[in-house]
């Protein structure tokens, strides 16, 4: 099993801990596994196909929380706007709106970690 989907399961068995009540600290470690999850999935497929294999992991250490947010939220608006303004073939559609999915959620993710490790004041 790979380290994101390590971290995927953890975050179920932490959101799981107490199923009769919502258990405030568990669920804020599972939102926060869950985002971690996401992103060392998004680091491990970016480096999979690197063509030096015994520089992946220095390339993957590379990558930063806050310019993959930018880098998401500029894809989805180059998106948004190439759908709006000169849509594409099917194949090229279906795909574009399968990376604005993932870019969507990345960003959402992210938000509802930082909400999760810093924001008190959400429940």
């Amino acid at each position: 099993m790979s380290f994101p989907d390590d971290l995927l399961e953890l975050a179920q068995h932490l959101a799981d801990l107490h199923p009769e009540s919502s258990h405030p600290a568990s669920l804020r470690r599972a939102v926060s596994t869950a985002y971690y999850a996401l992103f060392h999935l998004l680091i491990s497929e970016t480096t999979a196909n690197w063509a030096r294999p015994e520089l992946r992991a220095t390339l993957a250490r590379c990558f930063d929380h806050g310019p993959m947010k930018t880098a998401s939220e500029t894809k989805v608006a180059h998106i948004n706007a190439a759908l709006k303004d000169s849509p594409p073939s099917a194949a090229e559609k279906t795909v574009a709106i399968h990376l604005r999915t993932v870019a969507n959620a990345f960003i959402q993710a992210q938000q509802r970690r930082n909400d999760a490790d810093y924001n008190m004041a959400k429940e």
